[in-house]
């Protein structure tokens, strides 16, 4: 009787949150696939129907920023697993669709032209090996495909890089390990290309409120931030991760008062400080909702506006 030998490693699987222990029988994504050969929803694909918008927004990014932001664009494909089966005669490699992997695909504007770029992670763990490998697939693609880290290795002097997401889920350890300073934000969220220089401006005044971010008194310190670009208002919410802010923002779209308590729940339940620090002029009648959290839930708020004089580090 022939014997078959699956390799099997434990790992934990995050799905909205909550983790699931689990046997992870298959390690890698079939690079292949993730590349051009996964109907459409791959590298090739994306590349195809993303490139020059990726580029229209890098430039902007660019000259808004003096060449100081930088700006990545990124997209979830799901793709099928490599099943390998060793055996006494051969080794077969099957695809296995019924253990899926989430690969990361990347656009990024160098100065030699559009960059595209992939990784997965192992067994499909939000902090396992980041993996990725070069593919016979890769001429297809409309776009230098290069390794994750060269990508990195050109956004390393940033003061911030925008990254914006075409779907979910996407996951922000990712970013936390191999960005500076970030802000993730929704792409087709701004309708307006100077949305992106008043977020440019806006952030770049905020990081002068801290005497250095990777002060160790502010490890357990968490920012909500507000700004309004033209008749669109804004929201941000940072952590430190890593002696790195790490933030993500979206828009308010507040219809009724009944509006105002989910959206500051949901933005709250994303950071991890205990003393939060709401910085901006105006934050668009949430004071009372804001407080009224903050005490039930035993959170120090500090309230601060734009021409504020102290620093964040010395807040109280």
């Amino acid at each position: 009787m022939r014997k078959t030998f699956v390799l099997a490693v434990s790992c934990i699987l995050f799905t909205s949150g909550v983790s699931q222990a689990q046997v992870c029988h298959n390690l890698y994504p079939c690079a292949g696939c993730v590349v051009a050969d996964n109907g459409g929803n791959d590298l090739y694909g994306y590349v195809t129907t993303n490139k020059k918008d990726a580029a229209f927004k890098a430039d902007k990014i660019h000259e808004y920023s003096g060449g100081m932001w930088g700006y990545i664009q990124i997209r979830d494909a799901k793709v099928p697993s490599l099943n390998i089966h060793p055996t006494a005669e051969n080794k077969k490699v099957d695809l296995d669709y019924s253990q899926y992997i989430d690969a990361t695909l990347v656009l990024h504007q160098s100065i030699d032209g559009m960059q595209a770029s992939w990784w997965a992670r192992q067994c499909n763990n939000r902090e396992g090996a980041l993996y990725s490998k070069k593919t016979d697939e890769d001429a297809k693609v409309d776009a230098h495909v290069v390794r994750y880290r060269d990508v990195f290795h050109d956004l390393e002097t940033k003061n911030f890089t925008l990254v914006e997401y075409n779907n979910e889920p996407y996951n922000e350890v990712d970013y936390d390990v191999l960005l500076k300073n970030y802000i993730l934000l929704e792409n087709g969220l701004v309708k307006n290309d100077h949305d992106y220089k008043v977020m440019i401006d806006f952030y770049n005044n905020f990081v002068t409120k801290f005497s250095y971010v990777e002060d160790p008194l502010l490890d357990n310190t968490s920012f909500i931030t507000f700004f309004t670009a033209g008749n669109t208002r804004y929201i941000g919410y940072f952590n430190i991760i890593n002696s790195k802010l790490a933030g993500h923002v979206e828009q308010v779209k507040l219809e009724y008062e009944k509006d105002k308590d989910p959206l500051l729940d949901r933005v709250f339940r994303k950071l991890k400080g205990k003393t939060v620090i709401i910085y901006g002029d105006d934050v668009y009648g949430m004071e009372h909702n804001m407080l009224k959290y903050g005490h039930n839930h035993h959170i120090k708020l500090i309230r601060r506006k734009t021409d504020m004089t102290d620093k964040f580090n010395t807040a109280k």
